[in-house]
C-alpha cells in the first residue's frame, strides 16, 4: 500500500515560488549550464562550475527500492562531517511539523509530487528553508541520486523587490497546485516581508520599500499583482458590501 505523503506534498506546492526564486539565484551564480560538481562532505562545501558553495547533504534514493534515505540515519558516512550535520534539524523540524517523513531514517517515494526535478528534490525543497537553504542540488550516486541544500551566503545577496517578484510567483503557481494565496505568504515569510491581509488583497512590504498588492478571486486564485514605488498611494478599490 502507497505510503499517505499528502501533508508533505501540500507543504510541497506551497513552497513552490521558493524552488523558482532558489533555483535562478543558483543558476545566476554558476551559470545555466549543466554544472561540473564536486562534494566535500568534511567541509560542507559543494563546488559547481569551480565556484564553492556551503551546503548540508540531506539524502539519497536508491533507485532499486525507490527509497529515500536521510543522511542523518546513512551509516556509510562521518556524522560528524559538517555537510551531514548541517542536515540533522531536519528530523526535529519532522516533528514540530508533523511531516513523518522527516522522522523516519527511511521511506518509499511513491506517491511524492514530482515538480519536473524527481520527487527527491520535492523532499529536498521542502527541507531547504528550514536549514536557511537557498537552492538545490542533485547528482548521481552509486545507488541512485544524491541531494544537497545550498546555504552559501552567496545566493541570498539580491532581495525581492515589488518588481522582480510577480515573475517569480507566476512561474510557481503555473505548476497548478497549492493555494496561491498561501505560495504568496509562505514567500513573504521566508523573505521577511511586511504582509498586510485584507482578505481578498495581500500587500506585501519589501525591503527598500517597494509593495506589491496581490489580489485575490472568491476561491483564492491570483486576479493581478500591482507593484508600487516607496510612498505611491495605494489604489482605491471599492468592494461591495
Amino acid at each position: 500500500m502507497t505510503a499517505d505523503h499528502s501533508l508533505l506534498n501540500t507543504w510541497a506546492s506551497v513552497h513552490t515560488a521558493l524552488l523558482v526564486d532558489g533555483q535562478s539565484r543558483l543558476s545566476s551564480v554558476i551559470g545555466t549550464e549543466t554544472p561540473s560538481w564536486e562534494l566535500s562532505l568534511a567541509k560542507g562545501q559543494l563546488t559547481l562550475n569551480g565556484i564553492r558553495l556551503s551546503c548540508a547533504v540531506i539524502g539519497s534514493v536508491i533507485q532499486s527500492s525507490n527509497t529515500w534515505l536521510w543522511s542523518w540515519a546513512d551509516t556509510t558516512v562521518d556524522q560528524g562531517a559538517l555537510g551531514i550535520q548541517r542536515a540533522h534539524p531536519l528530523r526535529q523540524f519532522g516533528h514540530e511539523a508533523n511531516l513523518w517523513e522527516f522522522t523516519q531514517p527511511s521511506f518509499n517515494m511513491d506517491g511524492i509530487l514530482d515538480l519536473g526535478m524527481t520527487p527527491g528534490a520535492t523532499v529536498a525543497m521542502v527541507a531547504s528553508p528550514q536549514i536557511l537553504g537557498t537552492a538545490i542540488f542533485s547528482a548521481p550516486s552509486a545507488e541512485g541520486r544524491i541531494y544537497v541544500v545550498v546555504t552559501d551566503p552567496k545566493l541570498s545577496l539580491e532581495t525581492p523587490t515589488a518588481f522582480t517578484t510577480p515573475k517569480i510567483i507566476t512561474s510557481a503557481i503555473s505548476y497548478g497546485i497549492g493555494n496561491h494565496k498561501d505560495i504568496v505568504s509562505v514567500f513573504a515569510g521566508a523573505h521577511q516581508l511586511g504582509v498586510d491581509d485584507r482578505g481578498d488583497q495581500l500587500v506585501l512590504t519589501f525591503e527598500d520599500s517597494s509593495r506589491l498588492e496581490v489580489v485575490f478571486d472568491g476561491v483564492g486564485n491570483i486576479r493581478h499583482m500591482h507593484g508600487l514605488l516607496p510612498k505611491e498611494p495605494m489604489p482605491y478599490r471599492w468592494a461591495a458590501s
